[in-house]
């Protein structure tokens, strides 16, 4: 009997939304996965005299969903270059150095700072963002290869007393089932560990130049997304030809914060911009990459120049402390030219 334990995910760098391909070398480790292969049913109008439902027909084929992470800060920056569009990386520490523990994680590796930011252009004609192949084998059987996809969400969730999560959802042009890929070394011995909430921190402010740690937040969630629409055409087939934007793309957050002052009932109530970061970073000294003298650590920090609050309630529910739940949005800034960017630091080279 098949079963999760024996499930695998993987992703391919398509070079089109036509590409076709029958394997995966992009390796990362996944909680759950709810991608559907959809079938449109086109039934029958005509009156015919009778009571029963008229006939249908297949209709569009193409798949989609989502894939639940506990993110690894090796493969993270695949899933965000997938939603943001493009990535950018710096050499923070040649080769050859080693942590400050010689069985530390990425002794003797380069250090690489990614940025992510969104893109504003069409990566090609027929799609927005760049088409990413998904692997997904089921423990039995033919793995599925859902082709020709958009990685058009990405949702990051800090919760206090938790691993940091995260879900990536996306849309896929066709589904085609290949031998399921054995290589799965990077998926059996793990680099990088895991963020949990202790290694998070919030800060916000005026201004980058003016932040200031912000320690009530209980739980802070940031989602990407940019919604995209299948385009059908006369070609003589049932899948979708292009993916396009059908709406303005939007970064959301919300959250919940231990209510201590009305500091940010206040930065509601006067709708003004902050600046606001989200900073993940593992200090564990088994976690030193780079050298000792200038010792790096996995490290996301995401920015967010515009943030403004959209509600803020903090209801009386009975003797219980009071909780603040709240939301808010992203807008463009101005100066920086994004709405959101990302930072990503570790040992991968490329994204």
């Amino acid at each position: 009997m098949a079963s999760g334990t024996g499930g695998q995910v993987a992703l391919y760098k398509a070079g089109s939304l036509y590409h076709s391909v029958g394997s995966a070398n992009i390796w990362t480790d996944f909680v759950s996965e709810s991608i559907e292969h959809q079938l449109q049913e086109l039934e029958e109008a005509s009156i015919t005299g009778n009571k029963d439902a008229p006939p249908s027909h297949k209709g569009i084929d193409s798949a989609a969903g989502d894939i639940n992470l506990e993110p690894n800060p090796d493969a993270w920056g695949h899933w965000m270059r997938a939603t943001f569009g493009q990535s950018s990386g710096t050499l923070l520490c040649n080769a050859g150095s080693t942590g400050a523990n010689s069985n530390a994680y990425g002794a003797g590796q380069p250090v690489f700072m990614h940025q992510f930011v969104p893109i504003q252009t069409a990566v090609d004609q027929n799609n927005f963002l760049p088409v990413y192949t998904t692997m997904v084998y089921k423990d039995t059987g033919s793995a599925f290869f859902y082709q020709g996809g958009q990685i058009h969400g990405h949702q990051i969730q800090v919760q206090a007393g938790q691993l940091v999560k995260s879900v990536a959802t996306g849309m896929w042009r066709k589904v085609e089932r290949f031998a399921r890929i054995d290589a799965i070394r990077d998926m059996t011995v793990p680099k990088s560990k895991k963020f949990v909430w202790d290694m998070a921190s919030v800060q916000a402010g005026p201004g980058v130049s003016s932040l200031a740690g912000n320690t009530n937040f209980e739980a802070i969630n940031i989602n990407l997304n940019i919604p995209l629409e299948g385009v059908v055409l006369l070609d003589g087939t049932k899948n979708y030809a292009e993916f396009q934007v059908n709406e303005f793309r939007r970064a959301q957050i919300n959250g919940t914060i231990s209510f201590r002052s009305q500091a940010e009932y206040d930065a509601f109530v006067v709708y003004e911009n902050r600046f606001l970061r989200l900073t993940l970073r593992n200090t564990n000294s088994l976690m030193v990459i780079g050298n000792p003298a200038s010792a790096f650590f996995p490290t996301l920090e995401i920015d967010i120049p515009q943030f403004k609050f959209l509600s803020w309630s903090t209801p009386i529910g009975g003797p219980n402390r009071l909780i603040t739940s709240f939301t808010g949005k992203a807008e463009r800034d101005p100066t920086s030219a994004y709405m959101i960017e990302a930072r990503l630091t570790n040992i991968t080279s490329l994204y």
